[in-house]
This record gives C-alpha cells, structure tokens and sequence, in this order.
C-alpha cells in the first residue's frame, strides 16, 4: 500500500520554521563557477596577504546595471482595492563601476557611464559634471569601455587611494582585485607606472567571479537596496510637499 503524504500549509510553515528550511534561487553563472580554481586562488590569495597587505590596503572594484528609474512591481494594496492600477516600467539605465576597500572605509569615487553627455536636467539646472560625486561618462549603450576605466583607475582610484595611504600613515602600496571583464586590459599595470606604481592589480580566475568576488557578496545588492530606499523617501516627499504627480516628478530627472 502506498502511502501520500499530505499538510495543510500552516503545517508545512511550521514545519519550515522549525527545521530551518529556506527557499534560494539557483544562479546558472554560480551553479557554472570553477569551484577548484577558486579554491587554489585563495591559497594563492592568503600568501599575498601575508607578504605584507592589510585590510585598508586591499581593495576590489566591479560594475554594475542600474536601473535608476524603476520602481518595483509590486505593492500592498488595501482589501477595497481589486487592482493595482497597470503602468510601463522604466528602464532607463547606467551602469556603475563601484568599488571600496576590504576595511570598508574608503569608498571610491564611482564611475558613471549614461547614453547621454549632457541630460537635459543637466542643461535645465546648470549642472557641472566635475562637481558630480561620480565620475561621468558616456556612450550609446552606457558601458563602461577601457578608456573610461583606464580613466578612473587613473584618475580616481590611484590619486585617491594613495591621499587616503599617506593620511593614514600606512605604507604606500595596495592590491586592487579585479575580473576579468572585457574592460578591464591585461596590461593595466603598465597605466599605472611612475606615480601609481604602488599599485598592485591582480585578476581573478575565469569563473569564479560569483564565489570571490568582494562586490558581489551582497555589497552591490545592498547599495541597490538603499538607492531604492532613497528613491521611496524622494517620492514620497514630492508627493506630501508638493502637487506633482509621481510620474511628473519621475519624468523630470
């Protein structure tokens, strides 16, 4: 006799509860990563680590899609309320070089790549770019190229890192981990002689960016987490102190 076993869903919860059970999704880049090459470069990792790096010394750097205009799609409603009304989501989009130091305290200048030049706030407010708390760039598709991150390392990242060293009285020399992404040139140590040669760069192994890389242990979700936060707090303040239209005021960025 076979026997089917059956629980209602409160019995089901509470079972989940009490053993600890949980839902994940299952990522296909992480479900593909090379498990043995991440685990022969942490080995590889510890020993630079131990030749003489601290945590403020170390820092990692990686890009990311945001979606600046979009809100989430979905919402509470009240029980006298049948729908929520439809609209089209907004996919305006940049994409974000974020990067920071393994002590967290240093948060590097990040590079903003949009398909505009000069957005039409940008004319309407007299908005200059160099001031921006980002460094701003642009192309079509709003990628980040070589030049622009050769720019930023550059630029940025090396000036600032090495203000930061100086300040804190800490030996002139860091390690910058990087993937092996397309914009990121093999050769970036050579940009980096003279001035900038306290700079290390070493690269991850091919795949295994989702099992090593600093950034995307929850670092980069989170920033995405509290932009939309932030976000929420805009409009809702638009909305109690002024007669603009959460799609009015969505429409003037």
């Amino acid at each position: 006799m076979n026997f089917v076993f059956k629980a209602s869903r409160g019995s089901f919860e509470k079972f989940r509860h009490r053993t600890g059970i949980h839902c994940v999704t299952r990522h296909g880049e992480a479900a593909s990563s090379d498990k043995a090459g991440a685990e022969k470069f942490v080995q590889e990792f510890r020993q630079i680590i131990e030749g003489g790096y601290i945590p403020q010394q170390v820092f990692n750097a990686d890009e990311t899609g945001l979606f600046w205009k979009k809100l989430p799609n979905k919402t509470y409603i009240t029980k006298e309320e049948k729908a929520l009304p439809g609209h089209k989501p907004m996919k305006d989009r940049v994409t974000l070089l974020l990067c920071s130091n393994a002590s967290g305290d240093l948060k590097l200048k990040p590079l903003l790549v949009y398909h505009s030049d000069n957005p039409r706030v940008f004319k309407k407010n007299n908005v200059i770019k160099q001031k921006l708390p980002v460094m701003w760039r642009s192309n079509s598709k709003a990628w980040v190229t070589r030049q622009f991150f050769v720019e930023w390392v550059t630029k940025v990242f090396a000036p600032t890192v090495k203000e930061y060293l100086q300040k804190n009285n800490l030996p002139l020399k860091c390690l910058l981990l990087l993937d092996n992404a397309p914009a990121h040139p093999p050769n970036l140590n050579e940009y980096l002689e003279g001035e900038f040669d306290f700079v290390h760069v070493r690269y991850l192994p091919p795949n295994t960016t989702p099992l090593l890389h600093s950034m995307d242990q929850q670092v980069i979700s989170n920033f995405k987490k509290l932009y939309t936060k932030a976000l929420f707090k805009k409009c809702f303040d638009v909305r109690n102190d002024t007669n603009l239209t959460l799609k009015d005021f969505i429409s003037t960025f």
